[in-house]
């Protein structure tokens, strides 16, 4: 961009708000109300709102990560799934973590370990009220309250509200938890030193996902459709181009091809199937049910995870360099399929 149309762009939520909020792209990740330093940006209905009067400091428009996807238009290689140190594959030895867990339980017993050891004094994860369409953003100071935050949650969760939790608690050895978005966008933070990220941060966990959807949408297919109600949900799960509903009576499925009108907006540009910006990457993909597919990225995702193995703590097998594209085989098709069926991102100078 040139100096002279940069200039033209005061760097505000008035920015912010045309060329992201209002054209859809907007992913409700909640780093832009973390990082507003009086506190004027507000997360309504899952949309940042600007409740205050604005100073222009451009903290918002700096951690946004589709702004800065716009500015720079970055190149994303089709059968590329990002920076690999190791791969492993496997579950959870701890019962109760695996009983209550997703699939393999290896982000619960990585996280519930590191508090116990000192790695960590917090973790920003996403637990629920009512029930699993309803996510909430917690700072989750305790094992137990690690271990409650278990399961996934298919619908938007403005996650990256809780970085200022950090700061006004004085946590220091945070792990956070979140969707390609949110370590993408949290990234940024630590690179601007928001908030003190760069320091308070120290383990990225980042998600599989292929689309996140609105929570209302949502919760009105799966009614109509299943005749399900979400608060007797024990857990939601999505495999095999379904999604699947555990109640008390049984387990139900839906194909995910049916709920696309609940499908985020903002979604709908990502690129990014395995959280290519975290330390270490975990999905359920080209692996059992009950197991997990470890990508760990970084010297900091290596440490995380090899503090949970020297205590036996893991039932994995690491892969051998030579078989990793057999064993990714499966999660670089979904990522190079959600790669191509992105929507485009304009440029900002064509705006």
């Amino acid at each position: 961009m040139s100096e002279q149309i940069e200039k033209k762009r005061k760097a505000n939520f008035a920015l912010l708000n045309r060329e992201v909020i209002k054209p859809g792209y907007c992913v409700s990740c909640g780093g832009c109300e973390a990082v507003c330093p009086i506190f004027v940006i507000s997360m309504e209905q899952l949309k940042p709102k600007l409740v205050g009067g604005c100073i222009s400091c451009g903290a918002c428009v700096d951690v946004c990560l589709r702004y800065k996807q716009r500015i720079e238009q970055p190149e994303h290689q089709e059968e590329s799934i990002g920076e690999i140190l190791e791969i492993y594959i496997g579950r959870s030895k701890i019962d109760e973590i695996s009983s209550k867990s997703q699939n393999g339980g290896i982000v619960t017993t990585l996280l519930t370990n590191a508090m116990k050891k000192g790695k960590i004094d917090s973790a920003i994860v996403t637990s629920h009220v009512n029930d699993l369409l309803n996510p909430v953003p917690t700072l989750a100071l305790s094992e137990f309250e690690i271990l409650k935050a278990a399961r996934s949650k298919y619908t938007l969760n403005p996650l990256l509200t809780k970085l200022t939790a950090i700061k006004l608690s004085h946590k220091k050895k945070v792990a956070v938890v979140g969707l390609p978005c949110h370590t993408e966008t949290l990234n940024n933070a630590i690179q601007m030193k928001n908030l003190g990220a760069d320091f308070r941060v120290k383990y990225k966990i980042g998600l599989f996902c292929m689309s996140s959807y609105s929570p209302v949408s949502f919760r009105d297919i799966i009614s109509s459709n299943l005749g399900l109600s979400a608060e007797t949900l024990t857990k939601t799960d999505c495999a095999r181009g379904k999604f699947f509903f555990v109640y008390p009576d049984g387990v139900t499925d839906i194909k995910i091809k049916e709920c696309k009108e609940a499908k985020a907006l903002g979604c709908a540009f990502c690129k990014d199937f395995s959280a290519e910006f975290a330390d270490i990457s975990i999905g359920n993909i080209g692996v059992d049910d009950d197991s997990n597919i470890i990508i760990i990225r970084t010297e900091a995702g290596k440490e995380l995870f090899e503090v949970a193995l020297k205590e036996n703590l893991l039932d994995v097998e690491k892969i051998d360099e030579s078989n990793w594209a057999e064993k990714l085989a499966p999660a670089i098709k979904l990522s190079s399929s959600k790669k191509r069926g992105a929507k485009p991102l304009l440029p900002i100078e064509s705006q």
